[in-house]
């Protein structure tokens, strides 16, 4: 983990390492994350200090209290404060200690990935919050984990992840649509198929379906039909009605048996659903199969 003030310092500011005492940080390039643990940071208690980088919070508590132009803003946890550099702030004192991750941002580089969005540089940030996109805090720690391995490659993987936490940051900000995550969608279909053909005798509703997923009933219902062109309980029915086309042409189990192994719950639905779709019963279909094949 590069933790040396030669790293810190073109980001932060003439920051010094005692009072960093009671700081977690970890530091790549461009970018550099800091939590304060058992203490506060007494360089952001210095009062009208001004950073070089970009600064970012993420609090977990209300306690973070910043003076910035005259008035005092409060912390809202979960919700991300943002400031530009160069503008004069101070973290005020309080009873409780704050929780929170600080990000910093250089210049240059957030500016540059900022240009891959609009062609204007970002309007000032003086104490802006907003929400912060879904999995951020996730992307942090793996970022955090990262710098504190110290193993091989760590410095590469650190570029990718303040690339990818500086892309979160502007389009959270911008309010960007979120990418539509369509693979882990059609994997989850593909577990859902997988259950069907090992539970067709169970009683199934989207509901379960959708539970088996991890999505909502409509998500799922939605994915599902768009992914293989029918929808779930179509395709359940399909899935029932060909196996019971196997079982009857094996000609060992009687149709009742083979309504209850299918899910149909009675050889009268069986019937039913099999003379809609197949335009015979299900004994004139093993009949019909069975003169057949003896005639061959």
């Amino acid at each position: 983990m590069k933790n040396d003030l030669a790293a810190i310092q073109p980001l932060v500011g003439a920051i010094t390492k005692e009072q960093l005492r009671y700081v977690d940080r970890f530091v790549a390039d461009e970018i550099a994350l800091f939590m304060p643990a058992g203490g506060p940071c007494f360089y952001a208690r210095t009062p009208e200090h001004s950073h070089p980088a970009y600064m970012f919070i993420l609090p977990f508590n209300d306690r973070l209290a910043m003076k910035l132009n005259g008035q005092v803003m409060s912390s809202r946890p979960g919700r991300i404060f943002s400031l530009s550099p160069g503008i004069p702030h101070q973290e005020l004192h309080t009873d409780t200690p704050p929780r929170y991750i600080g990000m910093f941002i250089s210049k240059r580089f957030f500016e540059k990935q900022y240009s891959r969005y609009s062609r204007k540089k970002p309007d000032a940030f003086h104490g802006v919050f907003f929400d912060p996109t879904e999995g951020f805090l996730s992307l942090l720690k793996r970022f955090m984990i990262e710098a504190d391995s110290r193993i091989t490659g760590a410095e590469a993987v650190l570029d990718a992840l303040g690339i990818e936490i500086c892309h979160s940051l502007i389009r959270a900000i911008l309010k960007s649509p979120a990418p539509k995550d369509r693979v882990a969608d059609r994997i989850e279909v593909g577990r859902v198929i997988e259950y069907l053909h090992a539970n067709l005798d169970e009683k199934i509703t989207v509901d379960v379906l959708a539970g088996i997923a991890h999505l909502s009933a409509s998500h799922f219902a939605r994915v599902f039909r768009e992914d293989m062109g029918k929808s779930p309980m179509e395709y359940v029915q399909d899935l029932r009605l060909q196996r019971a086309k196997k079982l009857l042409l094996a000609g060992d189990m009687s149709v009742t048996d083979i309504a209850l192994e299918c899910g149909f719950g009675s050889p009268s639905y069986l019937s039913s659903c099999f003379q809609k779709q197949f335009r015979m019963t299900p004994r004139e279909y093993r009949k019909t199969t069975s003169d057949y094949y003896a005639e061959k």
